[in-house]
């Protein structure tokens, strides 16, 4: 099942990415709000790290391998550590790691046939849930 490998390629390679932003952000954050910046990137990458042990545990019964190419890191350099600077890069990578939740759901949905993958498509739907909580709390502190 080559397409089901490249969905949890992309998924496990946007959850890691959001992840190591978000943990960096909150190492990193400056600013007249970083008290509060701090605390949003630290529930942002506990959360993040929380779905990511799950899900690959989930994809390992289905024969899914993930390899170090996945957790490689987003490869971007940032040196403006502004809070709302922050704060708007973990939300577009929370906001790519959503549109690949949707994808991998799509995909797992049109397998319905396949009730083994019940349980894969559960576990995206909650990580999808919980990553819309995060976008809205990002997006609450960005005032949008």
């Amino acid at each position: 099942m080559e397409e089901f490998r490249l969905y949890a390629n992309k998924t496990v390679k946007a959850l890691n990415d959001a992840t190591i932003v978000s943990r960096l952000a909150h190492w990193n954050v400056r600013g007249s709000s970083f008290y509060e910046a701090h605390l949003l990137f630290e529930r942002v990458y506990k959360e993040l790290a929380e779905f990511q042990d799950g899900l690959s545990e989930s994809l390992r019964t289905f024969g899914y391998s993930p390899d170090f190419a996945q957790f490689s890191g987003p490869g971007i350099s940032v040196k403006n550590y502004n809070c709302q600077f922050l704060a708007g890069l973990t939300l577009d990578y929370v906001m790519s790691l959503s549109a690949t939740l949707q994808m991998f759901f799509e995909f797992l949905e049109d397998l319905e046939g396949d009730p083994s993958l019940i349980g894969i498509s559960n576990h995206i739907q909650n990580i999808s849930d919980g990553t819309l909580t995060l976008m809205y709390l990002l997006q609450s502190f960005l005032g949008e």
